[in-house]
Parts: structure tokens; C-alpha cells; sequence
């Protein structure tokens, strides 16, 4: 049996029951978000709970590497993209300035790109820009969508999740990750109605995903599946 539960931290983690299995595993998915094999009759309870023992060495798993960054590299982005070029000024530094909609980040020209050290700064260079940007074009998408469909959240904030993507708090404030400026306009859309739906109702229920497919022109199974293949250009 498969499926997903939702953590506050992990985001969505799939889910395997076995029959014959007495004992919980994880690790990553081929998608780099964690992938839970528990017994069978485990219930949604049994699984957080079991999230939440094994919360510490989850934080250390080794999370696989499954990115590339080459001189010349262009990275379209939602409104902007990143361009990856190469600098001999400073050895050892990352430079970074916008012009206009596009990142120029620059690598100096002995830095191996392979190395996972650098492609881990890199991610992050790129993770900080996308934060400042998803302030100022992200935010004002996901309120046009809540002025279309007649909702109004409390508030609207940037997160940094890649494994969760957006929350919506018990105070009715929506939070969108920063990473939802990697993806095409149909995913983000689906993912800030996922997360509108919440407004409404405060869990995964039939009702719920029911409203979900209603703010989303009834593609709410072919929204998930294409986010499930979904894969970022840089590192968790």
C-alpha cells in the first residue's frame, strides 16, 4: 500500500506499508523527498509518530546529489532567471548581482563545478536570490489567485522549504517556499491553490482535495503527478 503523509518539516514523505515488516526504514526518493517503509496497518498516527523518533537522524540522512551546474548555464525561473558565468577575480568567491529579471552569478574560473562543496554554495547563492524575487513577484501571484477565487488568507509569507513547498497556519496565513520560483506557472498555481484550500478545510480529506480540483479546473491528479516528477536545479 502507498501513499503520503504531510510533515511540518520533511513535507510530504511517502509512504510504504509491507506486509511482514516490523520495523520502520527510510530514505530518499528518486524526487529527494523521503520515502517511508513501515508495516502494514500502520495508521497516519503510527507514521508521525515515527517521524518524530527518528526526527534527529532524519536531519542527518545523506540526501542525494543529483544536480549540475556548468559555465554558461541558464536557469529560467518564474518572472526572472539565473545565468551561471565565469569570473578570475576573486579565487574562492561566488559573485552575484541582478540586472534587470536575470541573476549574473559568477563562478571563478578554477572552481570545479563537480565538487559537491561548490555546488551546495552555489544552490544556496541561488536559493537567497530566489527568496528576495519570490517577495516581489510570488506574493503578488498567490494574492491574485485569492482575489479570483474569493478567499482571503491572513497574511502571505516567503518560506525555504523544498520538501514542503507552502503551509497554511491554524491563523490562516499562507507560506510559499521560495523554490516554487524554479517551477512552471501551472505547478506554482497548483500549489498555492493546495495550500487556499486550506482555508477551508484543515486536513486531506475527500472534501478537501475535492476543492483543490475545483480551483484547479479539475487537474488536481495530473497537477500532482507532474509534481512528483518535478526536479530542481539545485540542491535541498
Amino acid at each position: 500500500m502507498r501513499g503520503y503523509i504531510e510533515d511540518k518539516e520533511f513535507g510530504k514523505v511517502y509512504v510504504e506499508l509491507r506486509r511482514g515488516m516490523t520495523s520502520v526504514r527510510f530514505s530518499y526518493h528518486a524526487d529527494g523527498n523521503l520515502l517511508m517503509r513501515a508495516p502494514l496497518g500502520a495508521s497516519a498516527a503510527d507514521l508521525q509518530r515515527m517521524i518524530n523518533i527518528n526526527r534527529e537522524q532524519l536531519r542527518r540522512l545523506p540526501q542525494p546529489v543529483s544536480v549540475s551546474f556548468r559555465i554558461g548555464q541558464v536557469i529560467e525561473c518564474y518572472k526572472c532567471r539565473v545565468v551561471i558565468e565565469s569570473q578570475s577575480r576573486m579565487p574562492g568567491y561566488i559573485l552575484n548581482h541582478w540586472e534587470g529579471d536575470t541573476l549574473h552569478l559568477q563562478v571563478h574560473e578554477s572552481a570545479d563545478l563537480d565538487d559537491n562543496g561548490i555546488k551546495r554554495t552555489i544552490s544556496s547563492v541561488i536559493g537567497r536570490a530566489m527568496e528576495v524575487m519570490a517577495r516581489a513577484v510570488l506574493l503578488p501571484y498567490a494574492q491574485q489567485i485569492a482575489d479570483e477565487l474569493g478567499l482571503m488568507p491572513a497574511g502571505l509569507e516567503v518560506g525555504r522549504g523544498m520538501r514542503k513547498l507552502g503551509h497554511c497556519t491554524k491563523g490562516r496565513v499562507i507560506q510559499l517556499s521560495r523554490n516554487l520560483m524554479f517551477m512552471p506557472e501551472p505547478l506554482i498555481r497548483y500549489i498555492i491553490c493546495h495550500e487556499l484550500a486550506h482555508l477551508t478545510h484543515m486536513n486531506h480529506s475527500p472534501q478537501f482535495h475535492a476543492l483543490v480540483n475545483q480551483y484547479c479546473s479539475g487537474q488536481e491528479k495530473q497537477l500532482e503527478r507532474q509534481l512528483r516528477q518535478f526536479r530542481f536545479p539545485i540542491l535541498k
